[in-house]
């Protein structure tokens, strides 16, 4: 409801006082089969078709066989072979998950949709390339907070006609259908299968077809870059670090994500313990589930089952039990994921791990984040909004809320880009390094709405200029006729230098050698490119760092803020913050004045 009331109000506010409304395109890709298409993979022959842009297309591939019955919690296999031209014209199934304004789905929102047999795969190739073209590939991991999302939104046709690489793009398993570490699925399996990291395997099997697969749609398999945003970046850190991704990929671009990893402990254990485990671990989700079935014998059951029997009640379990104790209106919800099993990936924190160069995947590394990363958040929650008028969204404390954003939001650029980027950088790791920050918010701004105070550069928005419009196409005024020609050159510049990166392992001047040249960041030279509207400076080099120390500087000099909201910052930035507790130290905390006041219950107080 709250993202219903949001949208709507923006609609009426934005879209209704102008003539000139946000692009309407995005709508899902129909083709025609069409036969000069027709490709070989190792498991049977593929026909696509072509797009509207021009763009060969197949849709819907699957790379692995539906997890389901037995193999659900394992690691994926290779899906069964066929031997007829599979048409592949629409996208597969969604993984199941529940739908929300920003899904690929006209379901209400919180509507559980899916369907577990989800791992498919697109791809998109320049109109009229041959097989043996060896084009650099890039392979897109979706973003979702690892809990909602799809390929279906990030249309690749457009961006592979104009910068001639091949698109690849992915599903794979969300929530607990993808991450779920619990010891009853640990007996008498593979290592893989123990893991939980069963997204995070499917991603190194989507990658793995890649392999085997790509030479024949127009692909270089020597020059594969992976990129992905938020929760897809988040990944891309994981596989970075994973053993079983070595020599699967030649080049990384990670867009707002973090190296963020969870203990099993944390992952496990009791809410109420004294290091609690996640609310929604697999305790306490095992607890919910048996609560939920009688014919169970309930929740006092669970000390009686041996881990066999566990196993098989587990997988015996609808995706709609599974999911009924996560059930969420806005669609995400908090869930650990990417385990630190020893296996897939390592037990350590990837802080310890990217400062050692043998013991990642080196690959060149382009990193950034947004500005006002944590203003999509803040605009969604009651703490920080209100609704003038009953329906239009609005900041109630416009000081507070830039406060916080500040903190969030530089926070993530610290532990998600300048962290790991100086550890690489001191390891003497001699990968080639680069970094960006998106701060375009150059929107609709009147009387009764500021979307440049409420969302700025706000997470997510950088990819409406990789894919066109996916944020801008839900809000009215973030893309506008007024602002259509600066946007337009930004957009065309920066799908330029990610081009540009993948055919060479750099940025560069883009792949079209008209852009502005984008410098390398070393822990020396911490150089990124600042990506914004002509009127705002331009795409242009700036020195720009943030570290861990320096934001828990400022909140402990910060003296605007009462004390309990400080202490609440503490714990969502270091404690309570998708597998980054590392930074969390006990004696700062009690420093801030935060020693009378317990930290977990605080989690979740400043966002």
């Amino acid at each position: 409801m709250r993202w219903l009331v949001f949208i709507t109000g923006l609609v009426l506010v934005v879209g209704g006082l102008f003539l000139d409304r946000t692009d309407r395109s995005g709508e899902p890709l129909f083709v025609n089969a069409d036969m000069s298409t027709l490709r070989d993979t190792a498991s049977g022959p593929v026909l696509g078709g072509i797009s509207p842009e021009g763009a060969q297309v197949w849709l819907g591939i699957p790379y692995a066989a539906a997890p389901v019955g037995e193999k659900r919690w394992r690691a994926p296999t290779p899906p069964q072979d066929w031997f007829h031209a599979r048409e592949s014209l629409k996208f597969g199934p969604v993984c199941p998950q529940f739908a929300s304004p920003l899904s690929a789905s006209t379901a209400e929102s919180g509507t559980l949709i899916g369907n577990e047999d989800c791992l498919s795969l697109n791809l998109f190739a320049p109109g009229g390339v041959e097989k043996d073209a060896a084009l650099p590939v890039m392979v897109y991991i979706h973003g979702g907070g690892n809990t909602i999302g799809s390929a279906i939104p990030y249309e690749g046709s457009a961006f592979v006609q104009e910068q001639g690489v091949v698109m690849v793009t992915l599903n794979y398993r969300l929530g607990p259908l993808g991450w779920f570490s619990h010891a009853a699925l640990r007996e008498g399996v593979s290592p893989e299968d123990a893991s939980g990291n069963f997204a995070l395997l499917d991603m190194i099997a989507a990658l793995k077809w890649v392999q085997s697969n790509i030479a024949n749609f127009g692909g270089d398999p020597g020059r594969v870059t992976v990129f992905g945003e938020s929760a897809g970046g988040r990944n891309i850190y994981g596989l970075l670090a994973s053993p079983l991704a070595s020599g699967l990929f030649h080049g990384a671009i990670i867009q707002s994500g973090f190296p963020g990893t969870f203990t099993r402990a944390r992952a496990e254990k009791p809410a109420n313990d004294p290091q609690p485990g996640h609310p929604n671990g697999s305790h306490a989700l095992t607890l919910a589930w048996l609560e939920e079935d009688a014919a169970a014998g309930g929740a006092e059951r669970l000390d009686r089952m041996s881990a066999t029997a566990l196993a098989q009640y587990l997988r015996e379990l609808s995706v709609d039990q599974l999911l009924a104790p996560l059930q969420t209106s806005a669609g995400m919800y908090a869930a650990p994921a990417l385990f630190r099993d020893g296996v897939v990936l390592p037990e350590d924190p990837l802080t310890e791990v990217f400062s050692d160069p043998a013991r990642w995947n080196e690959v060149p590394l382009m990193v950034g984040s947004n500005r006002d990363e944590m203003k999509l958040f803040l605009a969604l929650s009651d703490r920080h909004t209100g609704k003038r008028f009953g329906l239009i969204p609005a900041v109630q404390d416009a000081q507070r809320y830039e406060l916080l954003n500040r903190f969030h939001s530089d926070a993530w650029k610290a532990s998600g880009v300048d962290l790991p980027l100086s550890l690489i950088s001191k390891s003497r790791s001699q990968v080639d390094l680069f970094a960006y920050r998106f701060d375009w918010d150059s929107m609709r701004k009147n009387w009764l709405v500021d979307l440049p105070q409420l969302l700025g550069a706000a997470h997510a928005l950088e990819l409406d200029f990789l894919f066109g419009p996916l944020i801008s196409r839900v809000v009215p005024g973030v893309f506008y006729e007024g602002n259509r020609r600066e946007r337009e050159a930004l957009g065309r510049a920066m799908r330029d230098y990610w081009a540009g990166f993948a055919y060479s392992g750099r940025p560069g001047s883009g792949r079209s050698a008209g852009q502005v040249a984008w410098p390398g960041w070393s822990v020396d030279q911490p150089l990124l490119m600042l990506l914004d509207g002509k009127d705002d400076g331009g795409v242009r080099p700036e020195r720009i760092t943030v570290t861990v120390d320096d934001v828990k500087t400022r909140l402990a000099e910060e003296d605007t803020l009462p004390e309990r909201l400080r202490c609440a910052l503490y714990v969502d930035l270091y404690l309570d913050n998708n597998g980054l507790s590392e930074h969390f130290v006990t004696r700062e905390y009690q420093e801030l004045g935060c020693a009378q006041i317990p930290s977990w219950p605080l989690a979740g107080l400043s966002r």
